[in-house]
């Protein structure tokens, strides 16, 4: 779990637990990102509709994102709150924590290469990474696309060539190769010289290669695949257009 420079949370933060307990008016939560400290959420602060039985809305073992309302270190007590979370707020934070819960990893990695612990790593450089990028995971971004940006926060040498390494590794874009099947007819008595125009025309990075008449396998590299469908079809469209202004047809089948 991500590992956090505080002993408690402050009030109005989001965190992520654990039921542990349900009693008539309460539930307890156990806190994944403050290890030993346990939050309680009253029935009052369970659903924002009448509540007749609590164990309607929570059970034991059920993972939830809470509000920090109160925190009292003196008497041990965490007050917490699921009403006043938004399912779009508690979508966000857990996709935070597994950010963060992944660049841990990364950082231990990097520990292990300078041979230190991950306490130690967090001593040294995690906490400020945090601090100084607003999440752990955003600083591992930070010094693969920016070194300079990363090493003007301050951060020993052979920090930065270990988080680097670390970061160009994990982080690394992997290119996926997308196909479609193009189809163009074209009666022309020249028609072959019209389809072989048309293909020699596609954008840079999509390239034609024949099956079978009328079919050719159209195909791109890259490491956006949303992206990238959208561009594989835009150049299939155009050549169907072109095809189809010399008399032809044509049509596209991804995949």
């Amino acid at each position: 779990m991500p590992k956090k420079e505080r002993e408690w949370p402050e009030p109005n933060e989001l965190v992520i637990g654990k039921i542990t307990k349900v009693n008539p008016f309460s539930a307890f939560v156990a806190l994944e990102e403050y290890p030993g400290k346990e939050g309680m959420v009253h029935i009052s602060e369970v659903a924002r509709k009448w509540i007749k039985d609590i164990r309607e809305f929570v059970k034991e073992g059920q993972p939830v994102v809470a509000l920090v309302l109160n925190v009292e270190p003196a008497k041990g007590h965490i007050a917490l709150s699921l009403k006043r979370v938004s399912d779009h707020e508690a979508e966000e934070k857990l996709k935070e924590y597994k950010r963060e819960a992944k660049a841990e990893k990364m950082l231990a990695a990097a520990a292990k290469k300078l041979n230190v612990s991950l306490d130690v790593a967090y001593k040294q450089v995690g906490f400020k990474m945090r601090k100084d990028f607003g999440e752990l995971f955003r600083a591992f971004q930070t010094v693969q696309e920016n070194e300079a940006a990363f090493s003007a926060k301050g951060y020993p040498a052979e920090w930065i060539a270990a988080i680097k390494a670390v970061a160009e590794t994990a982080l690394a874009v992997k290119e996926v190769k997308l196909k479609g099947t193009l189809e163009l007819k074209c009666p022309a008595p020249d028609g072959v010289e019209v389809i072989k125009n048309i293909l020699t025309k596609l954008p840079s990075g999509i390239t034609a290669s024949y099956i079978s008449a009328p079919k050719y396998m159209l195909t791109m590299k890259t490491r956006d695949a949303k992206t990238g469908e959208k561009a594989l079809r835009s150049a299939a469209e155009a050549a169907i257009k072109s095809i189809q202004a010399a008399g032809g047809s044509g049509t596209f089948t991804a995949g």
